[in-house]
Protein backbone atom coordinates (compact mmCIF):
# COMPACT_ATOMS: atom_id res chain seq x y z
CA UNK A 1 0.00 0.00 0.00
CA UNK A 2 2.98 2.37 0.67
CA UNK A 3 4.21 1.84 -2.28
CA UNK A 4 1.10 2.38 -3.97
CA UNK A 5 0.79 5.85 -2.48
CA UNK A 6 4.50 7.00 -3.08
CA UNK A 7 3.55 6.19 -7.05
CA UNK A 8 0.38 8.04 -7.20
CA UNK A 9 2.25 11.13 -5.35
CA UNK A 10 5.57 11.26 -7.65
CA UNK A 11 3.81 10.55 -10.79
CA UNK A 12 0.76 13.26 -10.16
CA UNK A 13 2.95 15.50 -8.58
CA UNK A 14 5.10 15.77 -11.62
CA UNK A 15 1.99 15.80 -14.04
CA UNK A 16 0.91 19.02 -12.57
CA UNK A 17 3.82 20.85 -11.03
CA UNK A 18 3.65 23.28 -13.83
CA UNK A 19 0.17 24.31 -12.53
CA UNK A 20 1.57 24.09 -9.05
CA UNK A 21 3.94 26.60 -10.65
CA UNK A 22 1.17 29.00 -12.16
CA UNK A 23 -0.76 29.15 -9.13
CA UNK A 24 2.17 29.78 -7.12
CA UNK A 25 3.47 32.71 -9.44
CA UNK A 26 0.47 33.90 -9.75
CA UNK A 27 -0.77 33.83 -6.27
CA UNK A 28 2.37 35.79 -5.00
CA UNK A 29 2.26 38.46 -7.69
CA UNK A 30 -2.07 38.57 -6.81
CA UNK A 31 -0.57 39.74 -3.13
CA UNK A 32 1.91 41.88 -3.61
CA UNK A 33 -0.15 43.86 -5.62
CA UNK A 34 -0.08 42.84 -9.31
CA UNK A 35 -3.56 41.76 -10.90
CA UNK A 36 -4.99 41.06 -14.64
CA UNK A 37 -4.21 44.59 -15.98
CA UNK A 38 -0.72 44.59 -14.92
CA UNK A 39 1.08 45.34 -18.11
CA UNK A 40 -2.03 45.96 -20.36
CA UNK A 41 -2.13 47.74 -23.19
CA UNK A 42 -5.07 49.87 -23.70
CA UNK A 43 -6.12 51.82 -26.99
CA UNK A 44 -9.28 54.18 -26.85
CA UNK A 45 -10.89 54.96 -30.02
CA UNK A 46 -14.01 57.20 -31.03
CA UNK A 47 -16.76 55.60 -33.71
CA UNK A 48 -19.29 58.14 -34.91
CA UNK A 49 -22.03 55.64 -36.31
CA UNK A 50 -25.61 55.54 -36.16
CA UNK A 51 -26.43 51.70 -34.92
CA UNK A 52 -29.63 50.31 -35.59
CA UNK A 53 -29.94 47.47 -32.25
CA UNK A 54 -29.22 44.35 -32.63
CA UNK A 55 -25.92 45.09 -35.40
CA UNK A 56 -23.50 46.08 -32.94
CA UNK A 57 -21.27 43.41 -33.25
CA UNK A 58 -21.32 43.39 -36.58
CA UNK A 59 -20.89 47.34 -37.04
CA UNK A 60 -17.47 46.95 -34.52
CA UNK A 61 -16.36 44.04 -36.62
CA UNK A 62 -16.67 46.65 -39.68
CA UNK A 63 -14.96 49.47 -37.55
CA UNK A 64 -11.92 47.41 -36.86
CA UNK A 65 -11.28 46.17 -40.15
CA UNK A 66 -11.65 49.87 -41.24
CA UNK A 67 -9.31 50.72 -39.43
CA UNK A 68 -6.71 47.96 -39.88
CA UNK A 69 -6.90 47.01 -35.94
CA UNK A 70 -6.75 43.61 -35.03
CA UNK A 71 -10.39 41.25 -34.78
CA UNK A 72 -10.86 39.17 -32.32
CA UNK A 73 -11.27 35.52 -32.55
CA UNK A 74 -14.49 35.16 -30.59
CA UNK A 75 -16.59 37.84 -32.46
CA UNK A 76 -19.81 36.99 -29.94
CA UNK A 77 -20.33 40.72 -28.17
CA UNK A 78 -21.36 40.10 -24.93
CA UNK A 79 -22.77 42.06 -22.30
CA UNK A 80 -20.28 42.94 -18.88
CA UNK A 81 -20.98 42.51 -15.67
CA UNK A 82 -24.08 44.94 -14.27
CA UNK A 83 -26.05 44.66 -16.73
CA UNK A 84 -27.35 48.41 -16.84
CA UNK A 85 -26.99 50.92 -19.59
CA UNK A 86 -23.38 52.13 -18.34
CA UNK A 87 -22.20 48.55 -19.11
CA UNK A 88 -19.56 48.08 -22.10
CA UNK A 89 -20.21 45.43 -24.64
CA UNK A 90 -17.57 43.30 -25.25
CA UNK A 91 -15.89 40.83 -27.86
CA UNK A 92 -12.96 38.36 -27.90
CA UNK A 93 -10.94 36.77 -25.17
CA UNK A 94 -9.24 36.63 -21.87
CA UNK A 95 -5.47 38.05 -23.67
CA UNK A 96 -7.27 40.23 -26.41
CA UNK A 97 -10.52 42.08 -26.29
CA UNK A 98 -12.30 44.71 -28.14
CA UNK A 99 -15.00 46.61 -26.04
CA UNK A 100 -17.97 49.52 -26.94
CA UNK A 101 -19.61 51.78 -25.06
CA UNK A 102 -22.51 53.72 -26.27
CA UNK A 103 -21.99 57.75 -25.43
CA UNK A 104 -25.13 58.84 -26.94
CA UNK A 105 -25.75 60.97 -29.94
CA UNK A 106 -24.50 58.14 -32.48
CA UNK A 107 -20.75 58.04 -30.78
CA UNK A 108 -19.77 54.97 -28.88
CA UNK A 109 -16.36 54.36 -27.46
CA UNK A 110 -14.27 51.76 -28.27
CA UNK A 111 -11.33 49.96 -26.49
CA UNK A 112 -8.75 47.41 -27.34
CA UNK A 113 -7.02 46.17 -24.66
CA UNK A 114 -4.24 43.58 -25.07
CA UNK A 115 -3.37 41.65 -21.73
CA UNK A 116 0.27 40.72 -20.48
CA UNK A 117 1.45 37.05 -20.06
CA UNK A 118 1.19 38.00 -16.19
CA UNK A 119 -2.33 39.33 -16.57
CA UNK A 120 -3.17 36.57 -18.87
CA UNK A 121 -1.85 33.93 -15.90
CA UNK A 122 -3.55 35.89 -12.89
CA UNK A 123 -7.11 35.66 -15.52
CA UNK A 124 -6.13 31.74 -15.40
CA UNK A 125 -5.63 31.52 -11.78
CA UNK A 126 -8.79 33.24 -11.25
CA UNK A 127 -11.02 30.76 -13.78
CA UNK A 128 -11.77 33.84 -16.24
CA UNK A 129 -10.66 32.07 -19.32
CA UNK A 130 -12.34 29.00 -21.62
CA UNK A 131 -13.03 26.21 -20.07
CA UNK A 132 -10.13 24.01 -21.07
CA UNK A 133 -7.58 25.04 -18.17
CA UNK A 134 -10.78 24.96 -15.92
CA UNK A 135 -11.19 21.08 -15.93
CA UNK A 136 -6.97 21.08 -15.45
CA UNK A 137 -7.46 23.52 -12.56
CA UNK A 138 -10.44 21.82 -11.02
CA UNK A 139 -7.81 18.27 -11.57
CA UNK A 140 -5.02 20.09 -9.75
CA UNK A 141 -7.25 20.89 -6.95
CA UNK A 142 -8.57 17.33 -6.11
CA UNK A 143 -4.44 16.22 -7.04
CA UNK A 144 -3.31 18.72 -4.50
CA UNK A 145 -5.88 17.16 -2.00
CA UNK A 146 -4.56 13.63 -3.08
CA UNK A 147 -0.97 14.19 -3.01
CA UNK A 148 -1.05 15.64 1.20
CA UNK A 149 -3.29 12.76 1.53
CA UNK A 150 -0.79 10.65 0.44
CA UNK A 151 1.99 12.36 1.73
CA UNK A 152 0.29 12.24 5.22
CA UNK A 153 -0.28 8.17 4.94
CA UNK A 154 3.81 7.64 4.01
CA UNK A 155 4.58 10.52 6.69
CA UNK A 156 2.28 9.64 9.53
CA UNK A 157 1.79 5.71 9.20
CA UNK A 158 5.11 4.31 7.38
CA UNK A 159 7.48 6.53 10.14
CA UNK A 160 6.71 5.53 13.91
CA UNK A 161 9.49 6.61 15.08
CA UNK A 162 8.90 10.46 14.88
CA UNK A 163 4.94 10.24 14.96
CA UNK A 164 4.74 12.44 17.99
CA UNK A 165 6.98 14.95 16.60
CA UNK A 166 4.61 15.13 13.06
CA UNK A 167 1.47 15.40 15.10
CA UNK A 168 2.68 18.13 16.86
CA UNK A 169 3.99 19.72 13.61
CA UNK A 170 0.43 18.99 11.96
CA UNK A 171 -1.65 20.05 15.23
CA UNK A 172 0.95 22.95 15.16
CA UNK A 173 -0.32 24.28 11.37
CA UNK A 174 -3.72 23.76 11.70
CA UNK A 175 -3.48 25.65 15.35
CA UNK A 176 -1.84 28.69 13.03
CA UNK A 177 -3.53 28.63 10.20
CA UNK A 178 -7.30 28.90 11.89
CA UNK A 179 -5.63 31.17 14.19
CA UNK A 180 -4.14 33.70 11.33
CA UNK A 181 -7.55 33.54 9.39
CA UNK A 182 -9.73 33.87 12.48
CA UNK A 183 -7.13 37.33 12.92
CA UNK A 184 -7.38 38.18 9.33
CA UNK A 185 -11.21 38.61 8.67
Amino acid sequence: MNKFFRQMHIYTSLFFLPVAFLFALTGLAYIFGFNQDTGIKKESLTMQKNIPPGQEGEELVKFLKENGLKIPNDTELKKGRGGGDDVPLTMGGVHYSVSMMDKGNGSYEVVLKTRSLLGDMIMLHKDKGKWYFSILAVGFGVVLFLLYLSGLMMTLFASKRDRGRQLAILALGFFVTLALAYLSL
